[in-house]
């Protein structure tokens, strides 16, 4: 028996978002069209494997730098990135080569979303 493996066309996003003078957030987490039915449906939801990512902004809490300043404009943010992924379950254990593998994976997605982040954010010069 094959694994179910959502795909892209029937995933749903949770989100929660919040910005104010302190910074901000935007926390997500993927959850697939079959498991959210069944919980709405009446499924038992604490069987559910939710996992959240997100990025948290805020200042960095240094005095801005120039002469202007009114001594409490900020000068920089702290960009915090969070992903929570399941490489690998007890039912599906995997060779040291794929681990390897797997975790190369991740670090190329997670240095392409830190940079795109960086570059909306224009934090990235060009």
């Amino acid at each position: 028996m094959q694994p179910y493996v959502p795909t892209e066309s029937n995933m749903l996003i949770i989100q929660e978002s919040s910005i104010d003078e302190m910074g901000g957030f935007i926390i997500y987490a993927p959850i697939d069209l079959l498991t959210f039915t069944s919980v709405i449906n009446g499924g038992d939801a604490t069987k559910v494997s939710i996992l959240p990512s997100g990025i948290t902004i805020s200042p960095d809490g240094q005095l801005a730098s120039t002469s202007r300043s009114t001594g409490n404009a900020q000068d920089g943010s702290i960009l915090t990135v969070a992903f929570k992924i399941l490489i690998s379950g007890d039912n599906y254990p995997m060779s040291q080569q794929k681990h390897m593998e797997v975790m190369s994976s991740v670090h190329v997605l997670l240095s392409s979303k830190v940079l795109k982040i960086k570059a909306a954010l224009s934090c990235i010069k060009t």
